[in-house]
């Protein structure tokens, strides 16, 4: 008697993308990234979003010049599924460390229908390669909630940063 083979399931295909490096043209993107981001982790109030998106978009503009912000998006046939950016932070000078700049991994969102599918993983692999050609040592970043596994695993380790508010700003949401 035969036996018949089981058929697997296939498994969805995570849909092909590429990560490239932004350009003062995608700005808008960026700033919408940004807004979608602060939204989901509770930002709610349109008013307070906008100014946001002003002064980001200007912070963002003027470091993207300087040399001093890079950024990178996912895409698949045009349409961006996420993106992020280092910036690179000044720092105070310390023992150890030559340069009194570092970079911080910043701005990351994917969006929604594009979640699961390696994106953030992606943009994050682009980001250390970025550190790794310019021969920086570490790379930092704050994660959410929603982003720490994919953090962990590319190596990222949690740290002990501490904060203290003196006074709550409206500006300091």
């Amino acid at each position: 008697m035969a036996t018949k083979k089981k058929k697997r399931a296939k498994k969805p295909r995570r849909p092909a993308f590429a990560v490239r490096k932004v350009t003062l043209k995608d700005l808008p993107i960026l700033v919408h990234q940004r807004r979608a981001m602060w939204r989901d982790l509770g930002a709610r109030e349109q008013r307070e979003l906008d100014r946001a998106d002003k002064v980001y978009a200007r912070w963002a503009r003027s470091r993207m010049k300087s040399g001093n912000l890079m950024g990178w998006v996912a895409e698949n046939g045009g349409k961006v599924l996420g993106g992020g950016c280092v910036w690179l932070q000044p720092v105070q000078p310390r023992p150890g460390h030559k340069l009194m700049i570092q970079p911080y991994l910043l701005s990351m969102y994917t969006e929604p229908r594009s979640r699961g599918l390696g994106v953030a993983s992606g943009v994050v692999e682009k980001a250390l390669e970025w550190c790794r050609k310019n021969r920086f040592s570490q790379l930092r970043l704050h994660a959410s909630e929603m982003g720490r596994k994919v953090y962990l695993k590319h190596g990222f380790e949690r740290t002990w940063e501490m904060r203290r508010r003196i006074k709550k700003l409206r500006e300091d949401s």
